[in-house]
């Protein structure tokens, strides 16, 4: 059984496939190394994160486990370019995991160098952040040619509207057991059933957990 596959038609009328472009981008940049995870999409509850890669397998299909890596589907009509930089930042800290790199610090939050080095390493673009360390994201120049070549320059043609609030109805609280993150910059507050690295798309600021 494959992973989740998600598709949807792009701004051109063609189709945009996570798996496949996940698979392209193994491929190209990892020579296959990586192992595959479950790319999947879903909503980021309001706090405006582009993505996360989850620390352990939390995903079983036909008894073989696999980590996550999420879109958040409020924001998936950014540019394809931009996308592409999400997919491969996540892709980097998937990497990491695999080889035993500890990539990040202060409980998940600071990218050290040596994220950096495995993302420049696979196509990425790297600066650094005053407080949060290096994960200022973009595409290197020659992945920008090789997404625009191989993927198309079409934007997906869809995103998940923001919620605007509760649903009415007289069911009981189900009992909290998320983990709480806060963004440091705008106090946006996020909440995960597991231990994620979330980015805030508004701010650029990685949550901390509460």
């Amino acid at each position: 059984m494959q992973p989740v596959q998600s598709t949807y038609k792009t701004k051109g009328g063609k189709h945009y496939e996570d798996r496949k472009n996940h698979s392209k981008i193994n491929e190209h940049f990892y020579d296959n190394e990586l192992t595959r995870p479950a790319i999947t999409v879903s909503p980021d509850g309001g706090c405006g994160a582009y993505g996360w890669c989850s620390i352990n397998e939390i995903w079983n299909a036909s008894g073989e486990k696999y980590r996550e890596i999420n879109l958040c589907a409020e924001y998936l009509d950014r540019p394809i370019f931009e996308l592409a930089a999400t997919l491969i930042h996540e892709m980097a800290h998937l990497y990491n995991l695999v080889h035993d790199i500890q990539d990040v610090s202060n409980n998940g939050y600071y990218h050290n160098m040596k994220f950096k080095a495995t993302a420049e390493a696979h196509g990425l673009h790297i600066e650094k952040h005053q407080k949060y360390g290096w994960t200022v994201t973009t595409l290197a120049p020659e992945t920008g040619a090789w997404i625009r070549e191989t993927i198309g320059e079409a934007g997906i043609n869809a995103s998940r509207l923001q919620e605007l609030g509760t649903t009415k109805g007289g069911s009981k609280k189900s009992k909290n057991r998320s983990i709480k993150y806060v963004c440091p910059c705008c106090g946006t507050i996020i909440r995960a059933t597991r231990e994620v690295n979330v980015i805030c798309g508004d701010c650029g600021e990685p949550f901390e957990q509460a």
